[in-house]
């Protein structure tokens, strides 16, 4: 697998940080399977590259659920003219599991490292709620609730960047923004955890960023070097 790189904040801090908020997907997973990403796509009826202009159109109604199962993959399904059925539906989820359940176990294992130093980990994502009840079902992702606080647009009914999911982060810690660390896959998500005072990392996975480990130890973080 390739490396994982963290971008430097445009300006540096060397005050202590107490909580770090990872994203889920591309952060604490590893982006969406591309075989899982195909096998949707043959589901639905629809060549890969239309397939994916669908499902990330109606992504962000789905993540604030303001659609659900059906009222999400039923508008990608019209495109191809068919129709949801209770057992295509399931299928569809499930295979939408597939494709988000590759763990990044070397940053979850840096989230343990964290802990141990006294620091608080929280996560932070925009996700469906089909999805994360299957998730809250299967053990295999026990080690969310390792996390302090989990703020889930779903529920929360906001998404990233929209400045309310940040406010309602920082309820949640009882911490002051500037005390929290966050590492997002989306730029877009970065800069409104920036706009919020909070220290934000985009998380790429390219290459290293020496800077970036920099900025984080002086920050008070354990060392990022095992998970690059």
């Amino acid at each position: 697998s390739r490396p994982s790189r963290l971008r430097r904040l445009p300006e540096t801090t060397r005050s202590r940080a107490t909580t770090v908020v990872f994203d889920y997907g591309g952060v604490l997973s590893l982006p969406p399977d591309p075989d899982s990403l195909g096998r949707l796509a043959d589901r639905c009826g629809l060549r890969l590259g239309r397939f994916l202009v669908e499902w990330r159109r109606w992504r962000p109604a789905y993540d604030r659920a303001d659609v659900g199962l059906e009222g999400y993959w039923s508008r990608i399904l019209e495109v191809a003219g068919r129709r949801a059925d209770p057992a295509l539906l399931d299928r569809l989820n499930h295979e939408d599991l597939m494709s988000w359940g590759r763990i990044n176990e070397r940053v979850l294992g840096w989230s343990r490292d964290l802990r141990r130093a006294g620091l608080r980990t929280a996560i932070l994502s925009n996700m469906p709620q089909p999805l994360l009840d299957l998730m809250r079902a299967d053990p295999s992702f026990a080690w969310f609730e390792e996390f302090e606080v989990k703020v889930f647009s779903c529920e929360v009914r906001q998404l990233k960047p929209e400045p309310g999911i940040y406010r309602t982060l920082l309820d949640r810690l009882g911490e002051p923004a500037a005390s929290c660390v966050f590492l997002d896959d989306a730029e877009q998500n970065v800069e409104g955890a920036r706009t919020a005072g909070i220290r934000a990392f985009h998380f790429v996975s390219d290459r290293s960023d020496t800077g970036a480990l920099a900025a984080l130890t002086e920050m008070g973080l354990p060392p990022l070097n095992k998970i690059l």
